[in-house]
């Protein structure tokens, strides 16, 4: 088996345009083992990667991955945006990630047969699971974790590398995403929302609340448990540890 440190350098290699922003949190720890004999999806819905479009896909779990891996095969550049800590070994995980890590690993695989293009067009891999579970309760490990508008490339980014739309693979799109995507209409670029049905529909955003705003980012780090690594997890105390326990949230 791979060691965790040549599976992150297989999804995010050196020299690719867009491995600034992958995320190595799930690439860290107990990585666990791949999945085995897993069913790549029929994906219609995409352009063609040299459409200058980039993708989103937010799905559950390891649906995800598996998208992206098929776009992959097509000339995307697959993105692992998971910023959520794998606890395998930890009872009472908020966002059970254990699929994504397996699916991770073994699309190492299918990575290493691939030659994508070190500018290929990036497809933004995201867990619509990712806020999802009880917070703040009480010896659980809190995992979840959201998209920051600096967790993505900014508009003039992706317009310097000639990217006029944005494709968004999810059943409904979250708030956190919303906050990104309102920049980049505001910037001129099209965005395009692809459901269950897997049409693609143009699609206006609403600028949410707080928007722009640091009181945005303080309010959403005070709900989530940030740890000492850089990303999101931790145990949330008992009663009767509250005041020494190790939190790392702000508020």
């Amino acid at each position: 088996m791979r060691d965790n440190r040549t599976a992150y350098k297989i999804w995010a290699p050196d020299g690719a345009l867009w491995t600034q922003w992958a995320k190595p949190v799930l690439f860290a720890g107990d990585a666990g083992a791949p999945l085995t004999r897993p069913e790549l999806p029929e994906v219609r819905w995409a352009p063609y990667p040299g459409s200058r479009a980039a993708l989103i896909v937010d799905m559950p779990g390891a649906d995800g991955v598996m998208e992206g891996l098929v776009l992959a095969r097509r000339g995307y550049r697959p993105v692992p945006l998971y910023n959520g800590v794998c606890g395998l070994a930890m009872r009472g995980v908020c966002v059970d990630v254990s699929g994504i890590v397996g699916a991770l690993l073994w699309g190492c695989d299918v990575l290493e047969r691939l030659s994508l293009r070190p500018d290929a067009p990036p497809v933004f891999l995201l867990d619509s699971n990712r806020m999802n579970g009880l917070p703040r309760q009480p010896g659980a490990y809190d995992n979840r974790w959201c998209v920051f508008p600096q967790d993505m490339p900014s508009a003039a980014f992706l317009e310097a590398r000639g990217i006029r739309e944005v494709h968004v693979r999810c059943a409904s799109i979250a708030n956190d995403l919303t906050h990104i995507l309102r920049r980049y209409k505001e910037a001129g670029i099209l965005i395009y929302h692809i459901d269950e049905s897997e049409t693609a529909r143009k699609i206006d955003v609403v600028s949410p609340s707080y928007f722009k705003s640091l009181k945005y980012r303080l309010r959403t780090m005070a709900g989530l448990t940030r740890n000492a690594a850089g990303g999101f997890g931790g145990h949330i105390p008992e009663q009767s540890q509250a005041s020494g326990g190790r939190y790392y949230g702000v508020g």
